[in-house]
């Protein structure tokens, strides 16, 4: 899957290169500011599972609410299939926006830029009848 890759991992390698709450020199200052994560103050197993738990919620939320909603209607796979890799897109990086600390044009860009991208290629992939979906399976 091109989505999952592209517009979903692009913009968290971006944050997570880019997103710093703590300058250099603070941190070279205050090396005791490294001992929380040394004594796994801020991610432990507990938080590991609580974020697993809430990935399986939001999973279960954009693969079910959209079936149901189109339960029994003559959607076909394709659109529905298209409708779950918006909503992927959009959920991934909405939660990945509401994580960052600091801002910058090329975080903005690789966010609100996938989410743009997404709809487009989804777009452009419909409206050429020669191309199948996302999820055509022969």
């Amino acid at each position: 899957m091109l989505y999952s890759i592209i517009y979903t991992a692009v913009p968290t390698i971006v944050v997570g290169v880019l997103d710093k709450d703590l300058s250099r020199m603070t941190l070279l200052t205050y090396p005791q500011l490294y001992g929380a994560g040394h004594r796994q103050e801020c991610y432990n197993t507990k938080l590991f599972w609580l974020t697993m738990l809430d990935t399986l919620w939001q999973s279960a939320a954009v693969f079910f609410i959209p079936l149901f909603a189109y339960w029994g209607s003559t959607i076909d796979t394709s659109s529905i299939g298209d409708l779950w890799t918006l909503s992927v897109v959009i959920l991934v990086n909405l939660h990945l926006a509401m994580d960052v600390i600091r801002w910058s044009w090329i975080t903005h860009a690789a966010i609100w830029g996938s989410i743009i991208a997404t709809w487009i290629c989804v777009i452009v992939i419909d409206a050429i009848p020669s191309l199948v979906g996302y999820w055509y399976v022969p």
